[in-house]
């Protein structure tokens, strides 16, 4: 029975402290079948990042419920200001993006490491974007 202990012991002396890369590699494999496990419904809705800041959705919002209000007493002029609300929006979200890429390429052409957790979080609100773009409908 000691020698149990004993042999124990030492597989416990002699195992090697995983580093944060792999543990967060460990992390991501886990959290992937995860997601494979799940049905389409369930993992869209989780990887879902919200694409505006709460301010910003409220002034998109507000400004919407302004053209939808004024729909009855001008229709042309609510179609216009709706295609040009969309068009903000578009721009906002594609700005978004681009300075999320540019900062990326910042580091690393100035020779900065990019940790692998700053990697995987780019790539989860890239899969979110992906993921809303194949739902939309025409």
């Amino acid at each position: 029975m000691n020698e149990n202990r004993e042999k124990q012991m030492d597989i416990e002396d002699t195992e090697v402290t995983e580093t944060s890369e792999e543990q967060l590699r460990r992390e991501q494999i886990v959290e992937d079948r995860a997601v494979e496990n799940k049905t389409p419904t369930e993992t869209i809705s989780e990887q879902l990042e919200p694409l505006f800041e709460d301010e910003s959705a409220r002034k998109f919002r507000s400004r919407w419920q302004v053209i939808q209000g004024k729909f009855v007493d001008d229709p042309r002029d609510s179609v216009k200001q709706a295609d040009d609300l969309v068009a903000d929006i578009i721009k906002n979200v594609t700005m978004s993006f681009a300075d999320r890429r540019i900062a990326l390429e910042k580091q690393w052409n100035s020779g900065e490491d990019i940790s692998t957790e700053d990697m995987r979080q780019a790539l989860k609100r890239y899969r979110s974007f992906f993921e809303r773009l194949l739902t939309l409908e025409s």
